[in-house]
């Protein structure tokens, strides 16, 4: 599927500039609600979502859009995906509490899905000016204060204990407890960035090795999926080998820099003899 690229990171820099923007700091006090604790929705989401919504539609007739803010309002429109036709996966902003504290680690998020794989997809942190892009078979680009670079991360790179990953533990049922624990006391843990793009980019960009998440919603994962396996990382669930496609709502999935990397996390989670989980 071909898709003008160009526009769709100009219709990002636009919601952010006209929708976003205006209201990073500066959000006010019926601004922000809490959809259930700890998960925000402002104003800026669901105006950005549906400032996009019809301007992605035409991009691709016959297109349908799947935001986080439309399936919060209507969780069946999740169950209505397409697994053939062309799919829009939308996140207007990822890491919406890091939008309300004022932090500039949010981002845009933007997939194009058909036959069920991610095609094209682009991340867009607006307040640092970041701009990351993929399409299938086509490579992973960065552009970063008018530089585009093209995303290559390493094929060697067994686990060590200087590897630094994190996990999102919050959604794995408690028998992965003392599987999980077993990788922070082998690995250098960080505190998850509460936000996927960040952490997809951030192993594309190869400053992180791994991340652990177990609940897979399609607009928090399908935009960096493409992204990190364009620039040579693995996205794959670790129970059954399979590589990430948008229907994977449940984990545990693995993303990885390499395939080195992500077998010994794998093997350090889930032994060969089955482990505890």
């Amino acid at each position: 599927m071909t898709l003008d690229t160009a526009r769709l990171e100009g219709l990002m820099r636009e919601v952010a500039e006209l929708v976003i923007l205006p209201r990073f700091r500066a959000l006010g006090e019926g601004d922000i609600e809490e959809k259930s604790k700890g998960d925000f929705v402002t104003v800026a989401d669901r105006e950005a979502e549906v400032w996009l919504t019809p301007k992605l539609r035409e991009m691709v007739p016959g297109s349908i859009v799947v935001g986080e803010e439309a399936t919060a309002a209507d969780p069946g429109l999740l169950e209505r995906r397409s697994e053939s036709g062309p799919v829009w996966f939308v996140d207007p902003i990822d890491g919406t509490s890091l939008f309300v504290e004022g932090s500039d680690r949010f981002a845009v998020m933007v997939a194009l899905a058909e036959a069920g794989a991610v095609r094209h997809s682009a991340i867009l942190f607006p307040a640092r000016d970041e701009f990351f892009a993929a399409s299938a078979g086509e490579g992973a680009y960065l552009t970063a204060a008018g530089d585009r670079q093209r995303l290559s991360l390493t094929a060697t790179g067994p686990l060590t204990a200087d590897a630094c990953g994190a996990i999102y533990s919050r959604h794995f049922p408690e028998s992965w407890e003392e599987a999980l624990a077993r990788l922070t006391a082998t690995a250098r843990y960080t505190r998850p960035e509460m936000c996927a793009a960040r952490e997809y980019t951030n192993i594309a960009r190869g400053e992180k090795d791994f991340v652990i998440y177990h609940r897979m919603l399609p607009w928090d994962h399908a935009p960096g999926s493409l992204i990190l396996r364009e620039a040579g990382g693995i996205v794959r669930n670790m129970q059954t080998g399979e590589d990430y496609r948008p229907g994977h709502l449940h984990g545990p999935h693995l993303l990885a820099a390499n395939q080195a990397v992500w077998d010994d996390v794998r093997a350090c989670v889930i032994p060969e003899d089955g482990g505890n989980v």
